[in-house]
Formats: structure tokens, sequence, C-alpha cells
């Protein structure tokens, strides 16, 4: 297995639970309240690392009170923390997530998040380049994909994007990307083409991935349409089962499994995970997977 690093963002996460979500300007009461540790970053690093990979986070926290309860409660996950950037001058990321009948919606507030960039990824690059597998999502600067991604590939680096929340990334930074995982929702915006799912797929064979829910996830393999279909389960909140995917996918390259079973191990993972609430606590443990994995 080679050795994963994930770039990424770190939020506190506040849920909501409620029977019905307030229209604007009114007032509802809600079921249920917790927190959980979150951000995209965060949330795909646990989910690679539950999984068995060994795997750093290099993101941004504030110095505050939310920044020591993310790291006390990481101690319980085995991701390296060493050169997370503490910064003086923002607070910490939060997210506030609405849940409703297994559905969310939800608003996050970058904080610290926003200095995961160049400059912090000039200081610590060396550190980076000791992996392998280098797997980033949409929620730090767009400026510091511009600039790393570009020495990553020169540097012969496997490279995973999930470009959630989606925005145009540059034609000339697709082409070095190994793997681009959009949801049906966001591969328009990501390519900047109104072109349909099936015409992108053909332009990017084995390189775009796209995830479509319940309905699975496709790919183009140079000669036809491959469909991955989900696992059947009773989901009770699908917060964090995209970050589950791209935690457990990144998990299944770094092994060099085929792409094909890459995302059937993604998929796995990510129905497995919408079965608990949070993002982080229904995240699953290898073994789980795979005995699903046998099978199928």
């Amino acid at each position: 297995m080679r050795k994963i690093a994930v770039v990424g963002s770190i939020n506190i996460d506040y849920f909501v639970e409620a029977r019905k979500l307030p229209e604007l300007g009114e007032t509802k009461l809600g079921n249920h309240f917790f927190l959980s540790i979150g951000g995209k970053g965060a949330n795909q690093a646990v989910a690679a690392s539950r999984l068995g990979a060994e795997v750093a986070l290099f993101g941004s926290v504030g110095k505050d009170e939310n920044s020591k309860i993310f790291i006390e409660n990481m101690q319980n996950e085995t991701v390296d923390l060493t050169h997370l950037n503490r910064v003086e001058v923002a607070h910490t990321g939060v997210a506030f997530i609405e849940i409703c009948n297994s559905e969310n919606r939800i608003l996050v507030v970058p904080g610290a998040n926003d200095y995961t960039n160049v400059s912090y990824i000039t200081r610590i690059l060396d550190e980076l380049l000791v992996y392998d597998v280098v797997l980033f999502q949409m929620e730090t600067p767009m400026q510091m994909l511009e600039h790393l991604i570009p020495i990553l590939n020169e540097q012969g680096k496997t490279i995973i994007v999930n470009p959630a929340p989606a925005q145009k990334i540059k034609e000339s930074l697709i082409e070095m990307i190994t793997y681009l995982t959009p949801n049906e929702y966001e591969y328009q915006i990501v390519l900047d083409s109104d072109q349909s799912m099936e015409e992108l797929l053909r332009k990017y064979p084995n390189q775009l991935i796209i995830t479509c829910g319940t309905k699975g996830v496709v790919y183009y393999d140079g000669h036809s349409m491959i469909q991955v279909p989900v696992i059947k389960v009773d989901a009770v909140d699908t917060t964090g089962a995209g970050d589950t995917f791209s935690g457990a996918f990144t998990v299944a390259v770094s092994e060099g499994k085929s792409l094909f079973e890459s995302i059937q191990f993604g998929n796995i993972a990510a129905g497995l995970s919408v079965t608990k609430k949070g993002a982080q606590t229904g995240m699953p443990y290898r073994l789980e997977v795979d005995i699903l994995m046998k099978e199928e």
C-alpha cells in the first residue's frame, strides 16, 4: 500500500435534526443536536485511515477551542496531524448541517481553511512529497491546487480530486489529475461544459468518474460505459457519504486495485456510512467493507 496525503479542509460540524426545516424568516423547533468533526479533508482522511491506509492530513485550524476539540477527537483516528497549519488570525472552520427525512443542507464558514494556501504548501512541500497518493477537495483555495498539482504531476504522484463544492477547473490542470470524481450535479460546472454526461465521460476515459447517488457510479473505460452499482441499505443520514466514497476509493487505488474494483470498494464503504448519523461516526472499518466485497 502506498502512503496517502489528504490536502483539505477541517471543520467542526454542528448538526440539527428536524421533522421540517424552516422557511426564510420562520422559526421551528428541532428534535436533536450534536457536534462532530468534519470538513471534507478531515472526513476523507478518517475514511481512508479506518480502511487501513497510512494517512496524513495537511490542512489548517485556528488557535481556538474548536481546534482543541478537533485534535482531541482525532486522537482516536490513526491520521498523522504533524503538519497541521495553526493560524492565529482565523477561527477553525465550521459547518452548520440541517437534517430532515435523511436528507441534508449545509452552510460552511471556511475560517482557517482559507490559509491552506500556497504559502503553507511551500513551507511543507518536502514533507508532502513523501506521500505517493494525494487527495484534494475544493474547500481550500483554488490557487493552492493550481500551484501544487503541477508539482505533484511532475513528481509522478497519483492525484485524486473530489471537486466539491463544485467550481471550474482549468483544462490544463485537469490533464494532470489522475482521477476526477464529481457527482451528477457538479460535473458540468467543474468541466465548464454543457455537454452531456456521456460526451464528457468519453472525453476523459478512465479519468472522469461521476457519482450518481443511488444510481451508482459511471465512467468510460475507452470501449464502453461502465456503471458500478451501490449497495442497498436503509439510509439514516447521507452526510459524509461522498467523503467516505472518496477516502475508500483512494485507499483502493493506493493498493493497486483496478478502477472498477476501486469504485466498488468506495460504493460499499459509502453505503455502510449512511446507516448512522454524522459525517464520520458512520464511516466503516476495513473488515466491514471486505466482507461485502467478497459477496459482490
